[in-house]
């Protein structure tokens, strides 16, 4: 459906939701999410704190919108890759948005930590989809456990190792950003890629399974 089609309130609604996502993504690059204020948000955005509030019910819920539509585009990004082609790409992918704002991902890890993995409960419309990646596409809710393990079981990996491989691949996924304040850490992609190989190659993940 293209976007004009889709009423004129239910686009705005969208612009304005992914506005205000954009404008904590900005503000996170100069400082953490407790030092930022909704008023804030809303003054850059001219906006009131109460229509903020028409959107998110508080901060956090931002982080966790940011994971549905992360989640979303990479499922767009490797639906049509073999299984370890789409494990590489998603990290590769991955990597790259670290780099571009560490604070970012570092309140995403400190929410998961003190909360645990965030209730999939923020729809995300289809204007916000055609907005934010310019195609149709549905949305199904999840994140790394649900991208990453239809992969894993499609590799030529021992059932009983498939736990084991998820939970090594999760651990690399958010551990190995923490280092890279570390002098002569180099690439990120480059040290995700080092670590998904020794976790993929092994006599039981050779080839995917056809």
């Amino acid at each position: 459906m293209p976007l004009t089609q889709i009423p004129l309130r239910e686009r705005k609604y969208a612009t304005q939701k992914l506005k205000i996502l954009d404008t904590f993504d900005e503000k996170l690059k100069e400082k953490s999410l407790a030092d930022i204020s909704v008023k804030e948000i809303a003054q850059a955005l001219e906006i009131s704190e109460m229509t903020f509030f028409n959107y998110f019910k508080s901060k956090r819920e931002v982080l966790v919108y940011f994971i549905e539509l992360w989640s979303l585009e990479m499922q767009l990004k490797i639906e049509k890759k073999q299984p370890k082609d789409a494990i590489y790409l998603l990290f590769e992918e991955t990597a790259k948005l670290i780099e571009q704002n560490y604070q970012l991902f570092m309140e995403i890890v400190s929410a998961m930590a003190l909360y645990g993995m965030p209730k999939k409960d923020i729809a995300i419309g289809r204007a916000e989809r055609l907005i934010r990646f310019g195609v149709e596409c549905e949305h199904q809710e999840g994140g790394f456990r649900e991208l990453i393990m239809p992969l894993i079981e499609k590799i030529n990996i021992a059932q009983e190792r498939e736990l084991f491989v998820y939970t090594a691949l999760h651990n690399t996924l958010f551990s190995t950003p923490l280092l890279m304040k570390y002098q002569g850490f180099g690439s990120l992609k480059e040290r995700y890629f080092e670590q998904i190989d020794s976790i993929l190659e092994s006599k039981d993940a050779d080839e995917p399974s056809k």
